[in-house]
């Protein structure tokens, strides 16, 4: 397994992500990886729910749900040769020019 650097770059968790999906022999069916995704997005909405609503969710609970879906998006975006750092930055470029209207 690939070590990661103390503060690794968005570019280098991308690589990392592959190589663990690469090594573990996870699931490459894009199909699947993004029903996965989305089954970690509903762990972190009920995580966030206990928060708000019950005042019992932890930071902790979040942490791990929020780096499960970062993991997932992850995967999801080596499966269709999206570079995310890229990819934040031209949408980040993109907005700058935007109006906003509430």
């Amino acid at each position: 397994m690939p070590q990661l650097t103390t503060k690794p770059t968005l570019a280098e968790w991308q690589a990392y992500v592959k190589e663990m999906i690469d090594e573990r022999h996870f699931t490459k069916d894009p199909n699947e990886v993004f029903v996965l995704f989305a089954e970690e997005v509903g762990e972190l909405a009920k995580e966030l729910r206990k928060k708000w609503k019950y005042g019992a969710g932890t930071a902790d609970s979040a942490a791990g749900e929020l780096a499960d879906v970062f993991m997932y998006l992850a995967d999801l975006a080596n499966h269709f040769g999206v570079d995310l750092e890229t990819a934040l930055r031209a949408k980040l470029a993109a907005n700058e020019k935007r109006t906003w209207e509430f």
